[in-house]
């Protein structure tokens, strides 16, 4: 697991357990689907034609500007 998933997950769980102290109701249905929803992986959908920011410019760019 990484660091940074377990640091989350760690957060969490402390603001359900301020909640607890502080008696805010939450059923226990509602814990389970939150941490399952931590727990599933997201998936990102990127475009093939989108590219990452970098110093370079597009290769098109000539194109765009007529």
């Amino acid at each position: 697991m990484s660091l940074k998933k377990s640091l989350r997950t760690i957060l969490a769980c402390m603001v359900l357990q301020i909640g607890v102290l502080s008696g805010v109701p939450m059923r226990p249905e509602q814990v389970r689907e939150l941490m399952h929803q931590l727990s599933t992986p997201k998936v990102a959908h990127t475009s093939p034609d989108e590219r990452h920011s970098s110093d370079d410019p597009p290769e098109d760019a000539d194109a765009d500007a007529d």
